[in-house]
């Protein structure tokens, strides 16, 4: 219950910051935590979200303390414009504000996977996960 009241008074609060910085109307942001107590451990996780228009940035991270170790993890998911598109090699999108998020596909640590009707223009939904074993799992779709 005091998970639920802090994370709706952050999101309150983080209405009103945006609201008073001047940004645009259109802007929502909000932000949350949750512990959960399971018999294997503590799990947190907190979640950053901004929608500007129809563009979305999300922003996930997972820890979980269990008797073997803290287990962690990242989700990152953005819904925006392609601006930038080599296939194989890097992929670039634009989401409210004019904010650039890119991608390298061809990293040491990146496994991918890219819709074929992916083009600059399209407008698309990019999943970036990270889990403990430190590899980016990268996709990318065609958002309607």
């Amino acid at each position: 219950m005091f998970h639920r009241k802090l994370a709706f008074l952050v999101s309150a609060g983080l209405l009103a910051v945006a609201t008073a910085c001047g940004q645009s109307p259109n802007t929502v942001q909000k932000k949350t935590e949750s512990t959960t107590q399971t018999s294997e451990g503590t799990v947190k996780t907190t979640t950053e979200t901004k929608q500007v228009g129809a563009t979305l940035e999300v922003k996930s991270e997972t820890k979980a303390d269990t008797p073997a170790g803290t287990v962690a993890s990242k989700t990152e998911t953005i819904v925006g414009t392609v601006t930038v598109f080599t296939p194989g090699k890097k992929i670039e999108v634009m989401t409210g504000e004019k904010k650039m998020h890119s991608f390298d596909l061809d990293d040491k640590n990146v496994v991918y996977s890219v819709d074929g009707a992916v083009v600059v223009g399209k407008r698309v939904t990019v999943v970036d996960e990270t889990g403990a074993d430190k590899v980016h799992r990268i996709t990318v779709r065609l958002s309607a």
